[in-house]
């Protein structure tokens, strides 16, 4: 649901060897958090800040409860910013923005819908996909040694037919997969209603009339099949919701 682009992560299968040394090192979590907060101060100069609705943070804290994860960490902070556009967005150190559009009475979104849309953003929080996104391309397109900005530069001047822009991209659809698969699990472990994430991902990527919705995104597997995956999980995560 992500639409600026690395500010959330993507979450992802990359060489288990560089992950643990890439999460824990302190000097690439701190770039990584200091380019998020910049990006973040950027969307907030177009897009003011608004209180909190008590019900989102309601929503955010239970899903968090049920992270075990989450619940050794700080608490996630929700920042809501005043956006026409259907946004949701996440920062690893523990930061979720979602634009005001997305409880527009006009966009038809419920509770469960809502709450669909945090745990797909606190799913990237948990495993710190912007770092693990960050650090894949680092082996990419440099070294270890090569600073994020750095990266983040180089991709930037790959041609979109090249071999490492087309990795970059099924990383980014892989680690949107497993963000709706993680945001499932934590629906049916609040005791939320799973196959909202399969209806909000449909109304978000293919509205009907015009003005709703996300535009296509590249960093976005194609939509008929990632529907057909939150479907699958999401029956099969109802199932075991009843059956408890």
């Amino acid at each position: 649901m992500e639409t600026v682009l690395l500010l959330a992560g993507w979450g992802i299968a990359w060489p288990t060897a560089a992950q643990p040394a890439c999460h824990d090192d302190a000097q690439r979590t701190a770039e990584q958090r200091e380019l998020d907060e910049e990006q973040i101060a950027t969307l907030m100069r177009d897009r003011p800040a608004l209180p909190v609705p008590p019900r989102l943070q309601t929503i955010l804290d239970q899903l968090a409860a049920v992270s075990p994860s989450l619940r050794e960490r700080p608490p996630v902070k929700l920042l809501v910013l005043n956006d026409r556009e259907l946004n949701a967005f996440a920062a690893d150190h523990g930061v979720v923005i979602l634009a005001n559009a997305l409880w527009d009475p006009r966009h038809g979104l419920n509770e469960d819908e809502l709450a669909a849309v945090i745990a797909h953003e606190l799913a990237h929080v948990e495993v710190r996909d912007g770092l693990a996104e960050a650090c894949d391309m680092q082996l990419r397109v440099g070294n270890v040694q090569t600073g994020i900005a750095q990266v983040r530069a180089r991709l930037a001047t790959l041609r979109p037919d090249s071999s490492v822009a087309h990795d970059a991209i099924e990383l980014l659809h892989e680690q949107e997969l497993l963000a709706d698969a993680r945001g499932i699990a934590l629906l049916r472990l609040a005791g939320r209603d799973p196959r909202a994430m399969p209806r909000v991902l449909a109304k978000l990527h293919a509205p009907a009339l015009p003005g709703m919705g996300l535009p296509p995104e590249p960093t976005h597997p194609a939509l008929r099949d990632r529907l057909a995956r939150a479907h699958a999980l999401a029956d099969r995560a109802a199932a075991q919701r009843i059956m408890r």
